[in-house]
């Protein structure tokens, strides 16, 4: 199946996949991952991810008379979180790309020491649900690691838009391989408070797993922050790499705010596609990984920026170098 689809057919068909959901307002997000932001090129080098999430179900008039979100709802009701009266309830896609490159981009041979070159692209459908207090979330994945993921083509260009070196060796990369997997994240709200300045502050901690022939993990961890009129979504988590977690909620606030903020995770790691195919590549995953994420936002009523900057304790038995990439995200209410 893999073999006879192209780069340009699977954007197509993520495309018509977005395409599927009813046409309605919601929040468009755009976030960009890359190292180049930190300085360093190894690991996880590059990632961008594209979502929408449309509005909640409770506050559409269209859906009194039903829709896809309502019967979405309907039929996943049996799921813990899913379907409660005193919540929110909205459809989510998302389109993401994720490329892994060794420290050398300038060989054209395999280098078995360091981690070999893999280009990820996967669509992701799922549905939110949440409170003043709980976010609970679930979705499916469908992926393709290999050509077809577009990543050799990608990296290139933006090595060119950027002037860094400019990769050669993308022939050995991983794949060609269809992944699929499930994943579900629940959060809490745990604390809201003013200062005498009139700034407000907030913790949030949150659970999620991922069962997915490309990682299989589970993960836990804290986020604070501290800002004016802050976003009303749970977590300030906005990487291309990450779920499109930040984003319900989000723009609920009127007015213009900034916040700066800080995340804590760990995360146990199961299953690693590229220690499992990797063959003669030297790759061992860490079985728990811990990770920081510092970041600041500024947000309008209809329009919200961020830019953030995550490390993580080494990925890798062989390598013991943190990895540290940058994200840029941009949401839009449309």
């Amino acid at each position: 199946m893999a073999d006879s689809m192209t780069f340009k057919q699977w954007i197509y068909a993520a495309a018509l996949s977005a395409a599927a959901v009813p046409a309605q307002a919601g929040l468009l997000n755009l976030a960009w991952d890359n190292d180049f932001l930190t300085g360093s090129d190894r690991g996880y080098t590059n990632g961008v991810r594209l979502s929408w999430l449309g509005d909640s179900a409770e506050s559409n008039p269209r859906c009194d008379q039903g829709c896809a979100t309502n019967h979405v709802r309907t039929a996943l009701s049996w799921l813990p979180g899913i379907g409660g009266a005193d919540r929110q309830h909205a459809l989510s896609i998302s389109v993401s790309q994720a490329m892994i490159t060794p420290e050398n981009i300038e060989s054209r041979e395999p280098i078995y020491d360091d981690l070999p070159y893999v280009g990820y692209l996967a669509v992701q459908p799922g549905i939110y649900a949440w409170s003043d207090r709980v976010l609970t979330g679930y979705a499916l994945n469908v992926g393709v690691v290999g050509k077809e993921s577009g990543a050799s083509q990608m990296q290139r260009w933006v090595h060119h838009m950027i002037g860094s070196t400019r990769p050669l060796g993308w022939d050995n990369q991983l794949g060609t391989d269809v992944l699929g997997g499930i994943s579900a994240i629940h959060v809490r709200r745990l604390f809201t408070g003013q200062l005498n300045n009139g700034l407000q502050h907030e913790w949030t901690w949150g659970v999620g797993a991922r069962l997915n022939s490309f990682i299989s993990d589970a993960e836990t961890g804290f986020s604070y922050r501290i800002g004016r009129n802050l976003p009303g979504n749970f977590v300030p988590e906005y990487a291309g790499a990450s779920p499109s977690l930040g984003l319900p909620g989000l723009l609920e606030t009127q007015s213009w705010g900034w916040d700066v903020f800080a995340s804590v995770l760990v995360q146990g790691v199961a299953y690693s596609y590229i220690e499992e195919k990797g063959g003669p590549y030297n790759y061992r995953k860490k079985d728990a990984v811990g990770a920081l994420t510092l970041g600041v936002g500024l947000h309008s009523r209809n329009f919200h920026m961020a830019l953030a900057v995550r490390a993580s304790t080494a990925q890798e038995d062989e390598n013991k170098e943190a990895m540290t990439f940058g994200t840029l995200s941009f949401s839009w209410r449309i």
